[in-house]
């Protein structure tokens, strides 16, 4: 309830003492390009020009999807195998909040529609714009899912320094790459980190309820909920650090159809929909 009241205060707060206006502002930023604090961190950030970030960050840029897909079934595949009963839980609520996190993220997108920053600022530093043409700025999808992820597993594991830490750092670095890409708000990024860890918590706090279901759907009624401490950390922070570079080097490959070939999550004007298309 303290997540959910942080993200009302925030959606109508944010714009530097524009209350009055606040929703419409919100959406149209660009009359206070010279005072807004949203716009002058995302000049700050945006204007860093460093090779090895713009390296790292088209490596990351682009992850999330493979990584939300990748991530669950990498921790789900061992621990049903090993009948590890605590970690294939925990890929069940994972891939649950992610899926609460992306009907939150992409409904926020449709109620606000505030246009992206290129869109409104003059002088922004482009990268690839390809991959958010006509879709909407607030909030970050990017923030929202690599925060949902590090939320939840923290949460399940918090005895994991070196998971914790991995998915965090990896969360932040997706995150503040797409206002350095010239895509995103600091208060879009803001915002989607909210949405992402009030949905992996609301999930945890709902995980007695759901894992009993779980366990009454397939039959499991004598598996437990007790942690094993049999996670391999390494391993998935290793399938994360796998689907960005497997990821990219499709996305840079001199295969026309693999180069040109997207899947994205999108809100439009007309529509939401999951779209998979390649142009020569």
């Amino acid at each position: 309830m303290k997540i959910l009241l942080l993200i009302y205060l925030f959606t109508f707060y944010i714009n530097d003492g524009c209350s009055q206006e606040s929703f419409r502002t919100f959406r149209d930023i660009s009359k206070y390009d010279n005072k807004n604090i949203d716009v002058k961190i995302f000049r700050s950030l945006n204007n860093i020009k460093s090779p090895f970030l713009s390296s790292l960050i088209e490596v990351t840029n682009e992850s999330l999807l493979p990584v939300s897909v990748v991530f669950p079934i990498w921790l789900y595949i061992p621990a049903r195998a090993n009948n590890n009963h605590y970690d294939e839980s925990s890929s069940i609520l994972l891939a649950i909040s992610e899926g609460l996190n992306l009907a939150a993220t992409q409904g926020a997108k449709y109620l606000f529609k505030r246009d992206r920053p290129f869109r409104t600022l003059n002088n922004v530093r482009l990268y690839d714009t390809m991959s958010v043409a006509g879709t909407y700025s607030f909030p970050s999808g990017h923030a929202s899912g690599s925060f949902a992820i590090a939320t939840l597993m923290t949460l399940r594991y918090p005895d994991k320094p070196l998971l914790i830490t991995g998915l965090y750092t990896y969360a932040s670095i997706v995150s503040l790459g797409r206002i350095f890409w010239g895509v995103h708000y600091p208060s879009d990024v803001l915002g989607g980190m909210l949405i992402g860890a009030g949905s992996a918590a609301l999930i945890y706090s709902l995980r007695k309820p759901i894992i009993e279901t779980k366990n009454e759907l397939f039959n499991q009624r004598d598996r437990t909920d007790r942690a094993s401490g049999n996670i391999n950390s390494s391993a998935l922070l290793l399938s994360v650090i796998a689907s960005d570079v497997v990821n990219n080097l499709l996305s840079n490959s001199d295969n026309k159809i693999m180069k040109k070939s997207r899947v994205s999550i999108s809100v439009t004007e007309k529509a939401n929909y999951l779209d998979y298309n390649f142009s020569f």
